[in-house]
């Protein structure tokens, strides 16, 4: 009698066992199962007109006596600076900074008798304005002044550069135009499957760009940003 009653005991709790290995196996079936997902990449692109204009508007001049050298100094700012307000830049719009002097005197690069003048001034009235056009048609029009004897420097490094400072107002819109582009992008995907587009599982931002919209149109600005979106599907 004793041995049946073990014997009873055991197939209960074999029973048990096969009755506890298949809700776990069953449990492990339904949440085991990796997400069926789609990772998209959604674009976004806008043309904007930049918001800056800086230029370093340059001249030099020489001579050989350093007060006769001020006076030319501070005639010729003066006629720089009634040139940009003649072209609709206020004092806010520009800055003199000091002039950079150069005694060629004690220069041990220069041979004696080879420079025109002892004193060399570097003179830069350095131009940041958010009115940029009127900025590049002071710059478009500087050749007038060679009338007034002043020969504004034309080189690389005074080159006007226009800015877009105006980023934070569009990002929201554009981060909604790239996931907006992605969505489509997964759902297009879905269709090829069989599938529908569910929820977003990840995502992730890259950065904004900000370049010359072309070659010679550096007023203008093309901002671009990618999104990388990854989407469950649904059967």
């Amino acid at each position: 009698m004793e041995n049946k009653t073990v014997f009873t005991s055991c197939i209960i709790i074999a029973a048990g066992f096969v009755i506890a290995a298949f809700v776990v196996a069953a449990g492990f079936g339904k949440i085991g199962k990796p997400d069926r997902t789609v990772s998209v990449r959604g674009l976004a692109e806008r043309e904007v007109n930049a918001d800056m204009a800086v230029w370093p508007l340059t001249f030099s001049l020489g001579g050989n006596d350093l007060p006769v050298l001020q006076k030319n100094i501070v005639a010729d700012v003066k006629i720089m600076t009634s040139y940009l307000d003649r072209h609709g830049l206020t004092k806010d719009d520009y800055t003199v900074q000091a002039p950079a002097i150069t005694d060629t005197s004690v220069n041990p690069y220069m041979e004696n008798g080879k420079s025109k003048y002892t004193y060399i001034a570097k003179v830069v009235i350095l131009v940041r304005s958010s009115n940029t056009a009127s900025v590049k048609n002071a710059q478009a029009d500087s050749l007038d002044l060679m009338g007034s004897g002043i020969a504004v420097l034309q080189d690389y490094d005074s080159k006007i550069q226009f800015e877009f400072t105006g980023l934070n107002a569009i990002k929201p819109e554009m981060i909604a135009d790239a996931t907006k582009n992605a969505r489509a992008a997964a759902e297009q995907f879905a269709r090829d499957s069989g599938s529908s587009v569910g929820k977003i599982k990840t995502a992730s931002q890259g950065l904004f760009t900000i370049e010359d919209a072309a070659v010679g149109l550096e007023e203008k600005k093309s901002v671009r940003v990618v999104t990388t979106v990854e989407y469950i599907l649904k059967d």
